[in-house]
């Protein structure tokens, strides 16, 4: 593997163009999500693990049921989480994390 990824391996790159479908959501369904977390993972619980450039506490918004499937953009269906967990709930797709979102926004 080690011998094929240096064989392969490029200092220049090539480029190649993609159209992009994005989802149009709102910027306040975000902001309320981030203000409820206050700064804490709303799945790990654990602090946001740094600041963002604005010294606010750096956790990314996730739709409980993707958008890509028919979720909606609304206060109940958006969390605010640490990226690793972000990252968790896009790999893992685990229906206990979801269980536990969904208490977290029936609150």
């Amino acid at each position: 593997m080690a011998a094929r990824a240096r064989r392969t391996g490029r200092i220049k790159v090539g480029l190649r163009s993609a159209t992009v479908q994005q989802h149009q959501r709102s910027p306040y369904v975000v902001e309320h999500a981030k203000r409820r977390a206050k700064g804490l993972c709303e799945l790990c619980k654990l602090p946001a693990p740094f600041a963002d450039k604005s010294d606010r506490p750096y956790l990314e918004t996730h739709h409980i049921v993707w958008l890509a499937w028919g979720g909606a953009d609304t206060v109940e269906n958006t969390v605010a989480l640490c990226p690793n967990c972000h990252k968790r709930m896009h790999v893992l797709e685990s229906i206990d994390d979801v269980l536990a979102l969904q208490k977290v926004v029936a609150k």
